[in-house]
């Protein structure tokens, strides 16, 4: 309170300024008094509030502000609808969703006429870096919010007579942040808001179409263009197929004529991408052309290739059978061979030299005109023994000592190739019944034993060894 109170000095009073810094002062007083005044843009604290009787207030301030103001800018434009935007995400239950979504809606008519286009291309800014942060709670709402603003809007550009400029710059707004081609990357940036855009174009704007001032298909042609372009250009499959099955297939009657004009021109035209292409094939056949010709498949495809290198021979197939029909003729006539012993049309079972039979065929039986030299152990046992008495003599004991080690050696060496045989048995066993899995019915077990030249005891051990092992 002292110093307040306390009088300037004389030298502080009566300093003056140097003429340089005393001009700039005096400049800058002056821009500040011709300045536009600076305006509170502080409604976003107002429009996001818990409170729905605060947010209601502020929304009507809002609206009395900008009726005030018609000389708001784009970015003012910008931070307004930034606090609408939060103002729909507090809004709970549906009536008072869709109350709130009317009345934001209808504020474009307080909005200059030559800036309704900026305020519409601001609000479908805001919707679109939002719409991936929306969760499956609030996307029911502010899909409805969309669909409200985007009727609204139509109803705007019948009031104003459909006009061309308006018309242009409307459909440049909903498809400015969608990549026309992959140069610039994919259909990135909330793709998801312009699919639900085609989805809902013919539902708000056919009201409007019955409507005075009627428009002109020109008109609506002029205002489908930029859609057209991204169904011709758009690398995205989904938005390409999104825009010709709602935007262009479900037009009505009346503009079907000019639409299907512009969709042969883009099928006509060079550097289509393939599905694209084949899309806009589509919807020219349901607008009612005719259907175009068949693609020709890939056999016409490498035949023309062979034709213009000079390396086509025509083949006839009636002349040749097919592969599977040739297989099955070549097992018929191996199966009607079999029925011979050893006629020689079926060719044997590919099997290794070690898949030989067991012990459990007679040693006696002659097997293809050759007497089966395989004799038992016991056998084998005492013509070792037999040897080894004749070279002693019959009376050395070194001899006898020999004989003994010698039968003990056969001993195990006939008990060693008993084992291999019983496993060579059961691999032959197992191959059998892969090989009759494969072929023909006529391949059995007769043609099998006829094929190696086996008798028939044989077959008998191996149905025993089949059923030790079906375990």
């Amino acid at each position: 309170k002292r110093f307040e109170e306390a009088p300037l000095s004389p030298s502080s009073s009566q300093r003056k300024l140097h003429p340089a810094m005393a001009a700039a002062v005096a400049g800058g007083e002056a821009a500040a008094k011709n300045a536009p005044e600076q305006l509170p843009l502080n409604f976003g604290k107002r429009l996001a509030h818990t409170d729905k009787v605060v947010r209601d207030k502020g929304f009507r301030t809002l609206k009395t502000w900008l009726k005030n103001h018609p000389e708001l800018e784009r970015l003012d434009y910008m931070k307004l609808w930034k606090g609408l935007h939060f103002g729909m995400w507090m809004a709970d239950k549906r009536p008072v969703q869709q109350e709130l979504a009317v009345n934001m809606a209808l504020m474009i008519n307080d909005i200059p006429k030559d800036k309704q286009i900026v305020w519409i291309d601001s609000f479908w800014e805001t919707m679109e870096e939002a719409w991936e942060k929306l969760d499956t709670h609030r996307m029911s709402k502010y899909m409805l919010f969309a669909r409200v603003v985007v009727a609204e809007l139509f109803k705007v550009l019948r009031e104003q007579g459909w006009e061309a400029d308006r018309l242009r710059d409307t459909g440049r707004t909903f498809t400015r942040a969608t990549a026309v081609s992959g140069i610039s990357g994919p259909n990135v940036h909330s793709l998801g808001l312009l699919l639900h855009f085609t989805r809902l174009f013919w539902e708000e704007l056919k009201p409007q179409l019955g409507e005075r001032p009627k428009a002109t298909p020109e008109a609506i042609m002029v205002l489908l263009e930029p859609f057209c372009i991204l169904a011709e250009r758009s690398y995205s499959d989904a938005l390409v197929k999104s825009i010709n099955k709602q935007m262009l297939v479900a037009a009505p009657a009346e503009f079907a004529e000019e639409l299907l004009a512009r969709v042969t021109v883009a099928v006509e035209t060079e550097g289509v991408p393939k599905n694209n292409r084949q899309a806009l094939r589509e919807s020219a056949t349901a607008l009612g052309a005719p259907a175009p010709e068949q693609l020709e498949d890939e056999d016409d495809r490498s035949i023309r290739k062979r034709k213009a290198f000079g390396s086509f021979q025509p083949k006839d197939k009636k002349d040749k059978p097919k592969k599977k029909a040739k297989k099955i003729e070549a097992a018929a006539e191996r199966g009607s061979g079999s029925n011979g012993s050893n006629s020689g049309a079926m060719s044997p079972l590919v099997l290794p030299k070690a898949a030989v039979p067991d012990d459990s065929c007679p040693p006696d039986k002659k097997v293809n005109g050759k007497k089966n030299r395989q004799g038992t152990p016991a056998k084998k046992a005492a013509a070792v023994k037999k040897k080894g008495a004749k070279a002693s003599g019959g009376k050395d004991s070194g001899g006898l000592k020999k004989t003994k080690i010698a039968a003990g050696a056969a001993k195990k060496t006939d008990a060693t190739k008993k084992k291999k045989a019983s496993s060579r048995g059961l691999g032959l066993t197992l191959a059998m019944q892969l090989r009759d899995s494969v072929r023909p019915p006529a391949f059995g077990w007769d043609a099998a034993w006829a094929a190696l030249g086996q008798p028939e005891p044989c077959k008998e051990g191996h149905n025993k060894k089949i059923q030790q092992h079906s375990g």
